[in-house]
């Protein structure tokens, strides 16, 4: 009986021996050799696995070391995957009868570049010789034949990826960009056919700083990868997300809903002085997971319906839409929106708001195009259109438009406070573009035209003005502090500097302004023009100063006038130096041609009286 405890003693201690050499006396990297050729094939990538070893302790299985799956060349030539290790967990008893069951698969480490082409393609659609757009797939191939490697690799009852970085780089015109996932985590359990899995994702998008955390149901999963109910709840940022939905037929079909999110919860200056907050989105997502046709990437997902809520301080704006990432429509509307709640700087120091507000507008690739934006403000209809570039700072800008029929009395009450008041019906019609830097006043461009007709100026008697300068008190009659007037059409262009009034023209009481100048961002204004006066006030001025009769321009009387100070206290004066120059010079042309022997020009003057050869030599 000794004898026989010692020799199960010794068998023993063999088959310990034999059990903890069996690492290094079995070499798996022979199937290495044999396998990896097929999985090339299959996924149409160069793989390499730098060593391949059997573990016993603490669990059975089998390690890969420095794995690396090569990308499309057409892409880079740097790896698509790279693993530093990968650790495959099997049951022991399934192998007593023959199986192999999967226990874990734990990969450490990995990292992932994902690549979108100038043309829009991405690496990983031609991996397993899936045609990339532009190409015609093979009638004889099925799409989700290609993924069923993956989810033989996911249906275990436990996979697990620490550590991963997933890189995305966009080489799309104009703008091209690059983000990260860093310390990605991975856990899914019960993946297999016939299962509802578990899964959970988490990680950091970069270089936003955006952590994420994501858990979801799906399943059961069928043979044909169709999945009844699918479920998903997590957190991006500060945001929750929720959805619902499921696959079939290689289409996910989805409910997504966001209960609130704010411009405040993204890292990224948006150049806003108020934050933008949402409720309520609900949209519903179908994205095409295996194209049976050529795949492009705009095309694959399409939100149709989307509905959401905009909030800005006090007002609301009711939002719906659809499209596709690449191109996606939005009409909204608001009953009231008001002026202190607008994201953006606006130069007014009184408050009003928009009624009736409503827009169409399209996102299409980093631009912004408002179709059609309308409403009503200071009894007044405003309608507009424009493209704003949404993604880098500065926010470029350009837009078109008319503000029809508005109250010129509310419109100056709201802007800068000013000695003067106006009333009147305006139309503006403008072509701007410009830039909005961050936290800083935006810059216009372009060209404005403003008419205004049957008002009145209240606090400029232009009566008075033109007797002040004068210096012919009671000349024209009673002053009334009013000047009223049936048009004034202004052609003016907004520069970075200020306003620049190219012409402006009005028909005053009895008077025609025409004048010209600039209106500077520090609200200085500095015109010049001329003031024709109508031949009944002419005479009255030839009266009490005969030397004006030869200012007369065509038989029009026309006086050079100056306006100075600034857009809360602008001051209207003749400019009489400039008259008197006129005056004198006109005078100097006659006398020179009496001088010459002209006796008819000799007997005008003559005939004009000696009181204005007078005034003249008094000069």
């Amino acid at each position: 009986m000794r004898k026989f405890m010692i020799v199960v003693a010794i068998v023993l201690v063999l088959l310990a021996l034999i059990i903890l050499s069996l690492p290094f006396l079995l070499d798996l990297n022979r199937y290495r050799d044999q396998y990896l050729p097929i999985l090339e094939q299959a996924l149409d990538r160069h793989i390499e696995v730098e060593d391949v070893r059997l573990t016993l302790f603490p669990t059975l299985g089998v390690q890969l070391r420095e794995v690396a799956i090569a990308d499309d060349p057409a892409f880079t030539s740097k790896p698509f995957l790279m693993v530093p290790s990968v650790q495959v967990v099997v049951e022991w008893r399934p192998l007593l009868q023959r199986r192999i069951e999967v226990q874990r698969i734990l990969v450490e480490r990995p990292i992932v570049q994902v690549i979108r082409s100038i043309k829009g393609d991405l690496n990983i659609s031609t991996m397993g010789k899936i045609p990339t757009s532009g190409q015609v797939a093979s009638k004889s191939a099925d799409p989700k034949d290609s993924v069923s490697p993956l989810l033989g690799v996911l249906a275990v009852k436990q996979f697990s990826v620490i550590g991963g970085t997933l890189q995305f780089e966009d080489r799309m015109p104009l703008h091209p960009k690059r983000y990260q996932i860093e310390n990605m985590t991975l856990n899914t359990e019960s993946v297999g056919i016939g299962k509802t899995a578990q899964v959970r994702i988490h990680g950091m998008v970069m270089p936003y700083q955006i952590p994420f955390d994501v858990k979801g149901r799906f399943g059961p999963v069928q043979e044909n990868l169709d999945i009844s109910e699918l479920a998903i709840d997590g957190l991006v940022g500060k945001v929750a997300v929720t959805a619902k939905g499921k696959m079939v037929d290689g289409q996910l079909t989805a409910d997504v809903q966001i209960p609130k999110a704010s411009t405040e919860d993204i890292p990224i200056e948006l150049g806003l002085n108020k934050p933008v907050r949402l409720s309520q989105l609900q949209a519903h997502v179908v994205a095409s997971i295996f194209s049976k046709g050529p795949r492009v990437l705009s095309h694959e997902v399409l939100v149709d319906p989307l509905r959401m809520n905009l909030h800005v301080g006090q007002s609301i704006i009711h939002v719906t839409g659809k499209g596709s990432p690449s191109r996606f429509s939005l009409v909204g509307d608001s009953p009231t929106f008001l002026s202190q709640d607008f994201p953006v700087f606006l130069p007014v120091q009184r408050p009003f708001a928009l009624e009736q507000l409503e827009f169409a507008a399209e996102i299409q690739g980093e631009t912004l195009e408002v179709q059609s934006f309308k409403a009503k403000a200071f009894d007044g209809t405003l309608s507009a259109k424009g493209v704003l570039g949404i993604v880098n700072l500065p926010l470029t800008f350009s837009t078109q438009g008319a503000f029809s029929n508005f109250s010129t009395e509310k419109l100056m009450k709201t802007m800068r406070p000013s000695s003067l008041s106006m009333t009147g019906v305006g139309e503006l019609k403008w072509k701007v573009s410009g830039i909005v830097p961050s936290l800083a006043r935006p810059e216009f461009d372009g060209p404005l035209h403003l008419t205004i007709r049957d008002g009145a100026i209240v606090g400029f008697d232009l009566v008075k003005a033109v007797e002040d300068g004068l210096k012919m008190p009671g000349l024209l009659g009673k002053i009334t502090g009013v000047t009223t007037f049936s048009l004034i059409d202004a052609k003016t262009e907004l520069e970075k500097d200020g306003l620049s009034i190219r012409e402006l023209q009005a028909n005053v009481s009895n008077f025609l302004l025409r004048s010209a100048g600039k209106v500077g961002l520090d609200q200085t204004v500095n015109l010049q023009g001329t003031l024709n006066v109508p031949s009944a006030i002419a005479e009255k001025i030839i009266q009490r100063f005969p030397m004006a009769k030869v200012v007369r321009q065509e038989g029009q009387y026309v006086l050079p006038f100056i306006v100075q100070g600034t857009v809360q206290n602008a001051k209207f004066r003749l400019d009489t130096k400039l008259l008197g120059k006129q005056v004198q010079k006109k005078i100097e042309k006659r006398l020179e041609k009496v001088l010459q022997g002209d006796d008819q020009e000799l007997q005008k003057l003559l005939d004009e009286g000696k009181d204005l050869l007078k005034q003249f030599f008094r000069k």
